[in-house]
């Protein structure tokens, strides 16, 4: 099967059925720091490509990396650009535990870590 990048509406689907997984700190930090999801330049291994950003708190955003299929966490600079291209498969839930206080437990995987 062919690699195809996600589309919005996919990743809105996507993020809907992982908050029902969610707990009510994960719930409020969503709703706190969601965006209308929105498509963002990243470069990976050396390619520049798009993610779909679907939060943001500050200078950090939570992207669906298409790729993996999972949400990431990533510094983001003042022009949009995701600096950290991370290739986590976490759920959305996951992710957002990196924005509650005191659950920052995520491991950050990045291509980097595999050779």
């Amino acid at each position: 099967m062919e690699w195809k990048s996600a589309k919005i509406e996919t990743v809105r689907k996507i993020v809907e059925g992982d908050l029902t997984n969610c707990d009510d700190a994960q719930l409020t930090t969503f709703q706190k720091y969601s965006v209308n999801p929105y498509l963002a330049p990243i470069v990976r291994y050396g390619n520049k490509e798009s993610v779909i950003v679907v939060a943001r708190k500050g200078d950090e955003v939570i992207y669906w990396e298409d790729v993996e299929e999972g949400f990431n966490v990533s510094p983001v600079a003042a022009d949009g650009r995701i600096l950290e291209h991370s290739c986590n498969q976490d759920d959305l839930a996951l992710a957002l535990n990196r924005w509650v206080e005191g659950r920052s437990t995520t491991v950050r995987l990045r291509p980097s870590d595999f050779g």
